[in-house]
């Protein structure tokens, strides 16, 4: 499939239908098609080209959807950086993925983009243009041919995720495995062109790029964009432009299902409402089927293979489960494992081939890192993670990252970081520290200081400290986290929040 042709063939069937609206603007098939066409000559007239990667920081605005669909049509790869990374992800990533061009807003939430990226772009030698779009006139724009997309087989996009890795992974995405994807999700929760997709998931997120950008050009629906999330105005959106689904992570979901006043809104039109990057109560998805009349349940996936799973049961196809003991081997129908994938949505590879060899086995299956049982109908429950990661709000950091940066302060000997389970977010950052000097022990504000002083992204900063005389571990050596996980367990049910 190419995004490309499916664009200006819903350009040409209904020009005068609406394709995209955020908080400025409203956009027609026409003249979305028409933008992305002129921005992928104006990108080519700065000197961009086929296969190099361009970078953006965009929101949620019409801007970063045209941006997509320019670099695709000029055979650019599109690399989307969430906006909530801070300098410190921002130059790793421009770096590893040799980006030829990033495109930031001028301030967003309170960042100076334009400054972030001046500070940074001495240590990306690649980098020959920033552009700074606050609308849509902002992006350069040319008369001209833009290009007919890229190869579909071919790197498309690529997408940073943290993991188990201290720094991000760039996940590589082509049109073959994105339009995979898509097809999968149009058939499992049947949409089509009527329908209205109510995005406040990042765009630079997988699933924001999937829900809010590719389905609805795919389907020629009509895509309203969240630029800042909040319950009451989603519901107002979802009111005002008769919006039918939506899907993100738990605490949108919650959020607006825990709206004391819900029945002010009209929101008779919303019938889906998938939920999933994060722990997922099953009381919840309860109280949304009751509260909003919609169709919900969990999805499992990842940045690298966004629909591993369905709340539709096990007769969706076309992916394929595994579950392996630590030696590699199947384990029983009832036993846990290790939950291995594969399928036509899976990602290429990563953008340092070294990570490879320990994601995919010879038959190109994707090592998930989680734990799971399979039960005799084909279900899969997922029990927990052999990944050190946190999710928070739907977003992965890793533990690892934040400790080795803990472990430069001079206060501190030894640090580990344990997700915290939390109503709202899922999870948050749990910090155990082991004092240099018991007589002088940190603070939480003073680690927090430290961190932004680093520049890390404020979604990763601990919440919580618990000074420790040492931290459990293995004959080894290692940190035995599982027995961390059971303190902060009882602590919680201590004060009566578990």
């Amino acid at each position: 499939m190419s995004f490309t042709a499916t664009l200006r063939g819903h350009a040409a069937a209904h020009a005068e239908k609406t394709a995209l609206v955020d908080d400025r603007v409203r956009l027609t098939y026409a003249e979305l098609g028409r933008l992305a066409e002129r921005v992928a000559a104006g990108l080519a007239a700065r000197g961009a080209r086929p296969g190099e990667v361009v970078s953006s920081v965009l929101p949620n605005r019409a801007e970063a959807a045209v941006l997509f669909h320019a670099a695709h049509r000029l055979g650019a790869v599109l690399n989307p950086i969430v906006p909530i990374y801070g300098a410190r992800e921002i130059r790793f990533i421009l770096r590893q993925a040799e980006s030829a061009a990033v495109v930031v807003p001028g301030r967003f939430r309170g960042v100076d983009f334009p400054a972030l990226v001046a500070r940074v772009r001495p240590d990306v030698p690649s980098l020959r243009d920033v552009l700074v779009v606050d609308d849509l006139e902002a992006l350069p724009q040319a008369d001209g041919p833009g290009g007919e997309g890229p190869d579909p087989n071919r790197v498309a996009v690529i997408l940073y995720t943290s993991g188990t890795t201290a720094e991000p992974k760039g996940v590589l995405h082509s049109a073959t495995t994105l339009a995979a994807e898509c097809r999968a999700t149009i058939g499992h929760h049947r949409l089509g062109a009527d329908d209205v997709l109510v995005m406040p998931s990042p765009v630079s997120h997988i699933s924001g790029l999937l829900y809010g950008i590719l389905l609805p050009a795919v389907l020629g629906a009509t895509s309203v964009l969240m630029e800042v999330w909040d319950p009451e105005r989603f519901c107002v959106l979802v009111e005002r432009e008769r919006g039918t689904f939506s899907a993100g992570a738990t605490p949108f979901l919650q959020g607006v299902v825990d709206l004391p006043h819900l029945d002010r809104f009209d929101l008779r039109s919303l019938r889906l409402f998938p939920c999933g990057g994060a722990d997922v109560p099953p009381a919840l998805i309860r109280r949304a089927i009751r509260r909003l009349g919609v169709r919900s349940g969990r999805g499992y996936g990842s940045t690298e293979f966004p629909s591993i799973t369905s709340s539709a049961g096990p007769d969706v196809p076309p992916g394929e489960i595994e579950l392996r003991d630590a030696g590699g081997r199947a384990v029983a129908t009832g036993r846990e494992g290790e939950i291995w994938a594969r399928g036509p949505e899976l990602f290429l590879g990563y953008r340092d081939a070294r990570l490879d060899a320990e994601a995919f086995d010879e038959r190109r299956f994707f090592r998930t890192g989680d734990l799971g049982v399979l039960d005799a109908d084909g279900y899969l429950t997922v029990a927990g993670r052999v990944k050190d990661i946190i999710v928070r709000g739907g977003e992965k950091f890793s533990a690892k990252e934040v400790e080795d940066l803990l472990f430069e302060h001079p206060k501190v000997r030894s640090v580990a970081l344990v997700p915290m389970p939390d109503a709202r977010l899922g999870e948050r950052a749990y910090a155990f520290v082991v004092p240099a000097d018991e007589r002088d022990p940190p603070t939480l504000p003073e680690l927090v200081r430290f961190l932004e002083g680093l520049e890390l992204s404020r979604r990763k900063l601990p919440e919580r400290l618990e000074l420790v005389d040492a931290l459990p571990a293995t004959a080894s050596g290692k940190v035995q986290k599982h027995v961390l996980r059971e303190r902060i367990a009882a602590r919680l049910r201590r004060e009566g929040r578990s």
